[in-house]
């Protein structure tokens, strides 16, 4: 059997090799470990304290020598403005001059953002506090400073300059606006107080879908009908009927003047509601009563009307319904904050049909005073009592429609 040997050459050789390796292989790691604590990527690790600085004043002076080395580390120079802002180094203006030079090298660096944000607050520069806040609003999802930028849009009609400046942060990009709309319930802050930007939104064609629809819902709960009434026709951009979607033949959108099931909805609930197909006339609404209680109303749309008179009616049709009185369709006035619903009218109660289509009519006139323009048309039992006891049964309606009416 053949066997193979080294020479000696060749073992030096490999051993060199083995070496160099091992040597690079280190200077490598160090460089590694070195950046990611200069990035800040594992602050845990004790080698970082040694490298960046175990107090503040080590890490100031090692901040120092890094832009020495290298005048070009954006990291460092960010690092710096933070350390002199957060640790007191230097006079105020060399810590502004060292914002100054983190904001050419790293414009986009949320602290650097929130530094200069901070620096235009402090100085109640409040329209150059805006860019900052929505560059971290926008594109780092920064909650303290959608926040600030809510208390600044509250105080905004009392200071010109910055209620012009933040109309016109609107008309530029109002994707900042979303995240500061959607704060704003949690602060405990009406939706209402940003219908200006709202309305700026909208003139130019600002406002996103998704974020209509939030805000249509949020003024609804504000009791604020006729602004919620000018988001809704804004976000379809087309004359709408006074009843949306009468023939049932789209989904229901959500948080908007379309058709609401507010109870539960599934197999386990004393009723449900669906949209299915009936032959030639398409979609219905059909509501299925399992015997048991229920919450009412089972469906509803909520109405802006001016004073008037107005004509109701509706198709429907049921074969098995079982109940004592039936179902009727109710008009409620709604009202604005604080006033307590009124029934205005409701039809005579719907009952079993057969296999015949009905039609039930309701002429209603809303008031001058004392009712809208927020109104409630909803589906709910004749006698309150049902929907504790429960119904049982099939109902399904269509050509749901609402018009004007002479006297």
């Amino acid at each position: 059997m053949r066997t193979r040997t080294v020479t000696p050459l060749r073992g030096v050789l490999m051993a060199l090799a083995t070496a160099l390796a091992i040597g690079l292989g280190w200077q490598a790691w160090q460089v590694n470990i070195t950046l990611a604590c200069w990035k800040d990527e594992w602050p845990h690790l004790a080698v970082c304290d040694d490298i960046n600085g175990r107090t503040e004043p080590e890490r100031w002076e090692r901040l120092h020598q890094r832009l020495q080395r290298n005048p070009g580390d954006a990291q460092a120079r960010v690092e710096l403005a933070v350390l002199a802002h957060t640790g007191g180094f230097g006079t105020p203006a060399e810590r502004s001059a060292l914002l100054d030079q983190a904001m050419a090298a790293a414009p986009q660096h949320p602290e650097v953002l929130q530094l200069q944000a901070a620096r235009a607050l402090d100085a109640r520069q409040w329209p150059q506090a805006l860019e900052p806040l929505q560059r971290l609003v926008r594109f780092h999802a920064n909650r303290p400073a959608a926040q600030t930028l809510v208390q600044l849009l509250q105080v905004a009609p009392a200071l010109p300059a910055l209620d012009e400046a933040l109309r016109q942060a609107v008309r530029e990009d109002a994707d900042w606006l979303d995240r500061v709309l959607r704060a704003m319930p949690g602060m405990k802050v009406p939706v209402g107080q940003a219908w200006p930007l709202l309305a700026e939104a909208m003139a130019h064609h600002r406002l996103a879908p998704r974020l209509g629809q939030f805000v249509t819902g949020r003024l609804k709960a504000e009791g604020r009908w006729t602004e919620a009434q000018v988001v809704w026709l804004h976000l379809w951009d087309r004359p709408l009927p006074l009843l949306f979607n009468g023939g049932f033949e789209s989904d229901f959108v959500a948080q908007g003047f379309d058709w609401e099931v507010p109870g539960p909805n599934d197999h386990r609930a004393g009723a449900q509601v669906t949209l299915v197909g009936r032959g030639e006339r398409g979609r219905v609404l059909r509501v299925r009563l399992a015997g048991k209680g229920f919450r009412s109303p089972l469906v509803r749309q909520h109405l802006v009307l001016p004073p008037g008179h107005y004509r109701l009616q509706g198709d429907w049709q049921s074969t098995d319904l079982r109940s004592a009185q039936g179902l009727s369709w109710v008009l409620t006035c709604l009202g604005g904050p604080g006033s307590q619903p009124r029934e205005l009218a409701r039809s005579a109660p719907l009952q079993p049909t057969g296999r015949d289509w009905k039609t039930w009519q309701l002429d209603v006139q809303v008031p001058d005073t004392g009712c809208g323009p927020g109104l409630q048309l909803a589906l709910q039992p004749h006698a309150a009592y049902e929907a504790r006891a429960g119904m049982q049964g099939e109902i399904v309606f269509d050509a749901m429609r609402l018009d004007t009416a002479s006297h």
